[in-house]
């Protein structure tokens, strides 16, 4: 099972990290670390290529393989298509995928961004990139969140409640 964690800007992170805390056998995967490697922003202009779907299938499909039972991948996917070609390619690879649609209203995510300080000028864009995509998002995703006022904490129980994966918390 992939898990992907798109929403507000900087929570996917933070709502993985707890996730990994709670559901035993999950495992982070963050292609994120890869825009120091690609070149700063060179990530998004990859992860619109065929071959960065089918590297990122076949990866989740091996490390589920080696030895994970849950990928946890938070990264902002904010075009229907690109969502739905990753999709098939997990599916390709013999994967179930859940989007996962971490919610707020724009003003509550500016403000996270604004108390977070750290890429505020670019996490602000992604704020209304989100915005842009909030209604396919809303109408696709597998699970809806709405973040406003919890904790990464809170948001991952009800994340995990909601696919039914509480039961083995840790």
């Amino acid at each position: 099972m992939v898990l992907w964690l798109t929403g507000a800007p900087g929570l996917a992170e933070e709502v993985a990290d707890e996730l990994w805390a709670l559901l035993p056998g999950a495992r982070v995967v963050d292609p994120g670390p890869l825009d120091g490697v690609t070149g700063a922003g060179a990530l998004a202009e990859l992860e619109g290529s065929a071959g960065w779907r089918a590297l990122l299938a076949t990866a989740a499909a091996e490390l589920v393989a080696w030895r994970s039972e849950r990928l946890l991948v938070p990264r902002p996917v904010l075009d229907r298509r690109v969502w739905g070609v990753v999709e098939a390619a997990l599916l390709r690879a013999g994967l179930d995928a859940a989007l996962v649609e971490l919610d707020a209203d724009d003003e509550e995510q500016r403000r996270r961004v604004r108390e977070a300080r750290v890429a505020v000028p670019r996490r602000l864009r992604e704020v209304e990139e989100h915005a842009r995509a909030r209604e396919w998002l809303l109408v696709r995703a597998d699970v809806v969140v709405d973040t406003a006022g919890l904790t990464a904490a809170q948001v991952a129980r009800r994340v995990a409640g909601r696919l039914g994966m509480d039961a083995g918390v840790r």
